[in-house]
């Protein structure tokens, strides 16, 4: 069950990338292009986004789900953008020679991005949804030519340590670790040894990753635009089990020897991305971007 979510998940964060992807140039000059995010689609997803490549209706669709799904179209988008900002600018400055994407789900951030620089490329994520990923990429008439070491992992069921290769942790390289969108259904044991985990890596490898601000968890209606409530998400078989307030990820993080840089959340994202315009948006504001570093 874990799986279905996680592949519907994907499917519609990759939605969102085709919608944005299918803006005139002048309208997503701010924000990115994903030419893969329509393989990744079902049918009835791939009609949405084939639609949305007719500009009046590109505009209509957007409205319709950022209003049906509570702000999350704009959300996914602007962080998005923030996210591929944080990574190229960090890979600019800090000489990284190694990026990790841990749960990249059907983001091809790897193959869409200019890095202008060499890198190892590593993407670790779960058997079945990564499996589904690499078939999409292997069909496709024009293949991405990026190596990619494929690393698969049931953060459920099994250790990293025993799993991904010791090679990544040696101190020539100097990495940066993007984890989006899987903090929050992680229980709190599996979460500790992730960080674990993380904090093993050689001084200087920065980290990126979301998680909610865990007001949500117990006060759903804390939020502007939060409509989603616990007893919605059983419905939906989904749950949230890890949130963090925001006053204590920075002794949360150094508990691992790390440190925190950024902390944001969806409000102030939207208003970099969208400018403006991000004052009519909201909803989703209690999910937030971190970035760290281990010292």
């Amino acid at each position: 069950m874990r799986l279905l979510l996680a592949s519907r998940s994907a499917a519609y964060l990759a939605l969102f990338r085709a919608i944005a992807s299918n803006r005139l140039p002048s309208q997503r000059r701010y924000l990115f292009h994903d030419p893969y995010a329509k393989y990744f689609l079902p049918p009835s997803l791939r009609m949405v986004a084939t639609l949305s490549a007719i500009p009046g209706l590109n505009f209509i669709i957007s409205k319709v789900l950022d209003s049906r799904y509570s702000g999350a179209l704009s959300s996914c988008l602007a962080r998005t953008r923030l996210i591929d900002v944080m990574t190229q600018e960090t890979i600019r400055n800090y000489g990284i020679n190694q990026l990790i994407l841990f749960g990249a789900g059907y983001d091809c951030r790897i193959h869409r991005l200019d890095f202008k620089t060499k890198l190892a490329f590593v993407e670790i994520d779960h058997p079945a949804l990564q499996e589904a990923k690499r078939n999409v990429l292997e069909h496709l008439k024009n293949k991405p030519t990026e190596f990619i070491d494929y690393i698969s992992v049931d953060f459920n069921n099994q250790q990293l340590e025993t799993t991904i290769p010791h090679h990544l942790l040696k101190s020539h390289y100097k990495t940066l670790m993007i984890w989006e969108g899987v903090t929050n259904s992680l229980t709190i044991p599996i979460a500790d040894k992730l960080f674990q985990y993380f904090s093993k890596f050689a001084s200087g490898t920065r980290i990126i990753f979301i998680y909610i601000d865990d007001k949500v968890l117990t006060h759903t209606q804390s939020f502007l635009g939060t409509a989603i409530s616990p007893k919605e998400l059983r419905q939906h078989q989904e749950f949230w089990n890890f949130g963090m307030a925001p006053s204590k990820m920075e002794q949360f993080l150094a508990g691992y020897n790390m440190e925190l840089l950024y902390d944001v959340d969806a409000d102030t994202y939207r208003h970099s991305c969208f400018g403006k315009s991000a004052d009519k948006m909201n909803g989703l504001e209690y999910y937030r971007v971190v970035m760290a570093v281990v010292k």
